[in-house]
């Protein structure tokens, strides 16, 4: 304990606590509405044009033409649509957090390989600039990363959550 904290009245710091204990679901709620809107918005970006998909996917060299590429852009937007409606009910909040979670952790490393391509054929890495495939547009890749690990920072947070409130379905503590 700090000496400020130690010299406040013991009336401040139950009043500290409380503010902070009232923030806390506040913040996770907005945190996850955030990160229900990117996620909805990019899956609908996507869900409507799966073989444009197809093609950024496959600019990415991870997945060759053939079914794999056509099952991956058909069943990625859905997924990001059903994590972000999970993210807004609540239902199966930390199995949706956790998924966006490695979705985010794959989306950093396939652009970290393409960026990386990108630049040894000659472009500075600043200057790195292409679409994602992730339904915002083209955009420079540190951005797009930047943006990721974002994502994933929330994902995380959502997934580590003590507590969740403001859920369709809470689940009931026996006593």
């Amino acid at each position: 304990m700090s000496g400020r904290e130690a010299n406040a009245e013991p009336g401040a710091r139950s009043a500290r606590r409380r503010a902070v204990s009232a923030f806390r679901p506040a913040a996770h709620l907005a945190l996850r509405l955030f990160l229900a809107a990117v996620f909805i918005y990019a899956g609908a970006q996507k869900i409507g044009k799966p073989l444009l998909f197809a093609d950024e996917i496959h600019a990415y060299g991870v997945i060759g033409y053939g079914p794999p590429i056509y099952i991956a852009a058909i069943v990625l937007p859905w997924l990001e649509i059903l994590c972000g409606v999970a993210l807004v009910t609540g239902i199966m909040l930390r199995g949706s957090a956790l998924l966006l979670l490695v979705l985010n952790a794959v989306f950093i490393a396939v652009i970290a390989v393409r960026s990386a391509s990108i630049v040894r054929a000659g472009t500075p890495f600043l200057d790195v600039y292409f679409d994602c495939g992730c339904g915002f547009g083209e955009t420079y890749a540190l951005k797009r990363r930047v943006e990721d690990a974002v994502f994933f920072g929330a994902s995380l947070v959502c997934l580590v959550a003590p507590e969740h409130r403001f859920v369709l379905f809470r689940k009931r503590r026996s006593s």
